[in-house]
């Protein structure tokens, strides 16, 4: 059965976020997709991680096996500041777990323990990214680390210029998510 890792940063909430409108239905077409899937979601919205400290280090083995034992990576986090919510910063520390998500070779090569081969961001923005997408290249990097070859970045961008639908913006991504989800490797 494919397990389906999805991190929740969406921190205004589903009320609110567009982020989590648009993570929504990528997960839905996910579900159409493989209806037998497995979605375990990890809600930063109300995690209580704290920040990571050396005293901690030994406690996040939970959040590295969930990472390393996924099929698939879900991220969702809103554009914020140039990145993401720093909830996600802090649940990302807590997965990069010598032993766990890697390693490292006798020859001192780095080597990547995840199942999956796939990452997918979803992201919204205000404005126009324009090859300043920050929170994906930290991301697509840091799946790099941990053994996930390959990462996509769904986004909404624009929605809150002057002149701009974002409704229209948000179908449109809506609709480029069913898209990806159908070209995901099985």
């Amino acid at each position: 059965m494919k397990q389906i890792l999805f991190v929740n940063a969406c921190m205004r909430g589903p009320e609110q976020s567009r982020t989590w409108r648009l993570s929504q239905a990528f997960l839905a077409a996910c579900r159409t997709r493989w209806p037998e899937a497995a979605v375990k979601e990890r809600d930063l919205t109300g995690c209580e991680l704290p920040v990571l400290t050396g005293a901690l280090a030994q406690e996040r083995d939970r959040q590295a096996r969930e990472m390393a034992q996924a099929d698939l990576v879900v991220i969702a986090a809103p554009d914020w500041d140039m990145t993401f919510p720093a909830a996600l910063k802090i649940y990302l520390e807590w997965t990069c777990t010598l032993g766990i998500t890697f390693h490292y070779t006798r020859t001192g090569v780095q080597e990547g323990l995840c199942r999956a081969k796939e990452l997918v961001y979803i992201t919204t923005a205000g404005g126009p990214l324009e090859g300043k997408n920050f929170g994906f290249d930290y991301v697509r990097e840091l799946g790099q680390m941990l053994g996930i070859p390959v990462a996509h970045c769904l986004s909404a961008e624009g929605l809150d210029i002057r002149e701009n639908d974002p409704e229209a913006i948000l179908r449109e991504a809506e609709d480029r998510a069913a898209a990806l989800a159908e070209m995901l490797k099985d």
